[in-house]
């Protein structure tokens, strides 16, 4: 004896259900796994802090003439300097232009405030010491641009890859003599989606980034390329 499966109203109402659920599980995991996104052909406009390592920009030692025989006696060494650019926490405006979905254009300035350290050794008379030295300005005008790569974090995190050059100038303590040079920068870091991302609505997140940084010229007491890091977190919107 055969027996068929009735097919009653609430049974097909289940599966209507069953099957509208699905469909919504679905959709909200494959939009889980998009990458937020910015919107190309639009604005967005950043405020945030950076944090720049210290470097070395010299070295010098003192020395008086010997008194051993002849005219090539060895020079005594009265002691040794090492000078650096200290680290500092400075404030940042950007303004960024979307040129595609992943590829956006970046126009920054920041200013800080360091010092030029000096550490003076190989006093036989005195012990090691550390100086703050003088307190300098320094004004960073930056230009340079994001790729955020296909790569699915999450449906809020949103990788890139960053490079640019940025014009520097700076002055010394009593602002009577300004010092320029070049600045160039690589390095990567996320976005933060806090809303937006997904084609609809104005994004607005944080983001965080760290780079290496190559200096040259500028304040120095060698003619040398000069390598340092620098660590950014801000706040974006989109416009």
């Amino acid at each position: 004896m055969s027996h068929a499966i009735r097919n009653d109203p609430p049974i097909r109402f289940a599966q209507f259900a069953l099957i509208c659920v699905a469909m919504v599980v679905s959709s909200g995991v494959a939009r889980a796994q998009e990458a937020p996104i910015l919107r190309a052909h639009r604005f967005t406009i950043g405020a945030g802090l950076v944090w720049s390592g210290a470097y070395d920009i010299g070295e010098a030692t003192a020395q008086l003439r010997g008194n051993g025989p002849g005219a090539s006696a060895p020079p005594v060494t009265l002691f040794t300097t090492d000078a650096r650019v200290t680290s500092a926490v400075s404030p940042e405006l950007r303004v960024g232009f979307a040129m595609t979905r992943r590829v956006v254009l970046e126009f920054g300035v920041s200013m800080t405030q360091p010092h030029i350290g000096v550490a003076i050794g190989g006093d036989t008379e005195a012990p090691s010491q550390q100086l703050p030295g003088e307190k300098i300005e320094q004004y960073l005008f930056e230009g340079g641009a994001t790729w955020q790569p296909p790569i699915r974090i999450g449906s809020r995190i949103a990788p890139f890859i960053a490079g640019g050059a940025a014009f520097l100038r700076q002055l010394h303590e009593d602002r009577t003599l300004a010092e320029t040079g070049q600045i160039y920068h690589a390095g990567g870091g996320v976005r933060y989606f806090l809303r937006g991302g997904h084609g609809t609505g104005r994004a607005v997140g944080l983001r965080g980034e760290a780079r290496v940084n190559f200096r040259h010229d500028g304040i120095d007491f060698e003619n040398t390329m000069r390598t340092y890091s620098t660590f950014l977190l801000s706040i974006f919107v989109g416009l």
